[in-house]
């Protein structure tokens, strides 16, 4: 009889805290600072072969010509090519670039005067990305741009949780990108522009950026000198 009654109240307490919990879930309603949230799922291309680059040329290519024939109806303006830095990329980039524009029929140059101009650059990001990660590989976080609200009646909206990925996918995914801009100009403004995102891996830094004096990744290099 008494083995029941402590089993019975210890039914009510467990009852009791998770009362208490809800109770407390349904006030939290307030943040010393925004809550760290994710992004909707969503994919970006990993640049790894020299195909990856001719492929961006094409659509460039495409591109400025129907610029062309929307902007510069009925004239012949040739396009001149901005040489870019040296590095495989640029290189490689521009020589395709010529072959696509040569093939949807529009006349390049190889001096500046009169001439449409299109210029290549490209920014290089490595990032030291941190993930908050568990054994499943998804966690639990507030919808991404969710904003607390109240209901007709005044209360609080509960809060819309979705399993965020965290590292299931992660796992593959290069800490490198590339911002690869392409802007055709004439006279002072802009006929097309258009701004690409890849990932890329570390080891090929050099083929999108000429050579410098410091490393990318941000480390020192020193040297010992004996007296």
């Amino acid at each position: 009889m008494h083995y029941q009654g402590f089993i019975f109240g210890i039914m009510l307490l467990a009852m009791n805290i998770g009362c208490e919990n809800t109770s407390m879930r349904d006030r939290l309603v307030t943040a010393q600072a925004p809550v760290s949230t994710g992004y909707v799922l969503s994919t970006q291309p990993k640049m790894q072969a020299m195909q990856h680059w001719d492929s961006l040329a094409e659509k460039i290519a495409k591109n400025t010509s129907q610029a062309l024939n929307h902007f510069l109806p009925n004239q012949t303006v040739p396009v001149y090519i901005v040489p870019g830095e040296d590095t495989a990329f640029a290189k490689s980039f521009r020589e395709s670039l010529l072959t696509y524009l040569v093939g949807y029929g529009v006349p390049v140059t190889l001096v500046p005067d009169q001439a449409v101009t299109l210029e290549t650059t490209i920014e290089f990001v490595n990032h030291r990305r941190t993930l908050a990660r568990n054994n499943q590989g998804l966690r639990s976080s507030l919808e991404p741009g969710f904003r607390q609200t109240k209901d007709e009646k005044g209360k609080y909206l509960r809060a819309p949780i979705v399993g965020e990925e965290s590292g299931y996918f992660d796992a593959q995914t290069p800490n490198s990108e590339v911002q690869i801009n392409t802007s055709l100009m004439h006279q002072g403004g802009f006929l097309y522009r258009d701004s690409s995102y890849f990932y890329v891996d570390m080891a090929d830094w050099q083929q999108y950026r000429q050579q410098m004096d410091h490393d990318p990744r941000g480390l020192k290099r020193f040297t010992i000198v004996g007296n």
